[in-house]
């Protein structure tokens, strides 16, 4: 059986054809999917830190290996954050699962975290997540405004920050009302460069509403000073994409009579 060249030439260009839609279709869908992933990346981060405890504002909130990880989407151009917030020890006993929403203009940032620690040897209740009954229930909501003065002067690194708890198990012994406590922040990077930063920061509690007999704040059975630290981070290059950031921090609650020290890393962050 022969077949007429003229008739095998039609067959070959039709087929070339159909090859070469078919492969600009595969591009074309390719080029889409490439390009919706880089969307996505670009609103949604993730981080895991670990370190020897948790430290918050002059508080060891757990000690042993902890891992701390978050999950967020924002804006395309960060402006607004939403996400969630968790920390848990290797022994099981700190459990903490959080939301947040972050608001940023300029060198401000107002934040609002709804915290719950549901640790299992907690003195409060731990044990229902969406219980948001003042009187009973076992988290908090902390309202935070922050101003970077770097966003506008580079030179000046200095942080100022006011956080008040506006909700929550905030209250006096007697469990008759908020107490509304406050933590004012001031932090300030000494040193910065490629590979190396270091910051100090002190912050104070105190209380807006008050009570006869009762000088207690959340974070302290008085008001004070109750948060000095010294923090220095390295940043390991293990690769040429990839570099870890270690850090130390030294911290000193003066009015509790304690400190701390913390060491840890960076794992990842996008």
């Amino acid at each position: 059986m022969t077949i007429n060249h003229s008739y095998a030439e039609h067959i070959g260009r039709f087929l070339f054809k159909v090859v070469t839609v078919a492969l600009a279709v595969a591009g074309f869908h390719a080029t889409a999917k490439a390009q919706e992933l880089s969307s996505v990346r670009r609103h949604v981060d993730f981080s895991l830190q670990v370190a020897n405890n948790h430290l918050w504002r002059g508080i060891e909130v757990s000690d042993g290996l902890v891992m701390c990880t978050s999950l967020a989407v924002h804006d395309q151009n960060d402006h607004v954050r939403l996400g969630f917030w968790n920390g848990t020890n290797s022994s099981g006993q700190y459990k903490e699962f959080n939301f947040f929403g972050e608001f940023k203009a300029g060198g401000w940032q107002l934040a609002l975290w709804d915290t719950y620690n549901f640790s299992p040897g907690a003195d409060y209740n731990n044990h229902q997540f969406f219980n948001y009954s003042a009187r009973t229930t076992g988290r908090f909501l902390d309202c935070i405004l922050t101003y970077r003065f770097a966003e506008s002067a580079p030179r000046f690194p200095l942080t100022l920050s006011w956080s008040t708890i506006l909700f929550g198990r905030d209250r006096w012994s007697d469990n008759s009302a908020n107490r509304y406590s406050c933590y004012l922040m001031a932090g300030y990077t000494l040193y910065q460069d490629a590979d190396w930063r270091f910051d100090a920061s002190a912050g104070g509690a105190f209380t807006l509403a008050s009570k006869a007999g009762d000088r207690s704040t959340f974070y302290s059975d008085k008001p004070g000073l109750i948060h000095l630290e010294l923090r220095a981070e390295r940043r390991l290059r293990l690769t040429h994409d990839y570099s870890l950031p270690v850090f130390a921090t030294a911290v000193f609650n003066p009015v509790m009579d304690r400190a701390f020290f913390q060491i840890g890393a960076q794992v990842f962050q996008f």
